[in-house]
């Protein structure tokens, strides 16, 4: 009997190393929640020639996004030589989606001389993810109208999240407000 036992146990828990463990996610996702919300812009914003979007980032408008913080982007369809207004005004969110945008950090070890090398970071992968939602804006009044994207901070695979509603909200600061239904 302990000849056939002690085989499947060792195979079942070798198996059971295999999984990844739990999703350590708390914010959820928020599909449902922004699919017919309404996304308010309080003031026109202009995009440089040359750009197709700007960044909005701890509730001012950012050259680039920190990878360290939630942000919040307005994109445009076309590159153009001239500035392009996204005009003031209330625009439904019809279809969301999310992204998954991930980048490749080179190894940072600390060295010590009695200690040889130690990772700094508790996840042994170089490999950091940031989940966003691109979240399609209709209008009645515009005919082309951005594409509002709103991402989390990188962090390690086990760690990234989708922002909740108030980074985005903290994001976009005065210049637009997310509005629920």
């Amino acid at each position: 009997m302990i000849r056939l036992v002690f085989p499947i146990l060792v195979t079942v828990l070798s198996l059971t190393a295999c999984q990844t463990g739990i999703n350590a996610r708390t914010g959820g996702t928020l599909f449902r929640v922004l699919a017919g919300a309404e996304f308010i812009l309080h003031q026109d914003i202009t995009i440089n020639p040359g750009r197709v979007r700007v960044i909005f980032q701890e509730g001012v408008l950012s050259p680039a996004a920190s990878e360290y913080q939630p942000h919040c982007e307005l994109e445009v369809r076309h590159i153009m030589d001239k500035p392009q207004i996204v005009p003031s005004g209330t625009y439904r969110i019809g279809k969301v989606r999310g992204i998954t945008h991930y980048v490749i950090r080179t190894d940072k070890k600390l060295m010590l001389a009695a200690l040889g090398d130690l990772n700094l970071a508790s996840d042994s992968s170089s490999e950091w993810y940031m989940h966003a939602y691109h979240m399609t804006l209709q209008s009645d009044l515009h005919d082309e109208v951005p594409t509002l994207i709103c991402g989390g901070a990188y962090n390690h695979p086990f760690y990234a999240d989708y922002p909740d509603m108030q980074a985005m909200q903290a994001a976009l600061g005065d210049y637009a407000t997310l509005k629920q239904h």
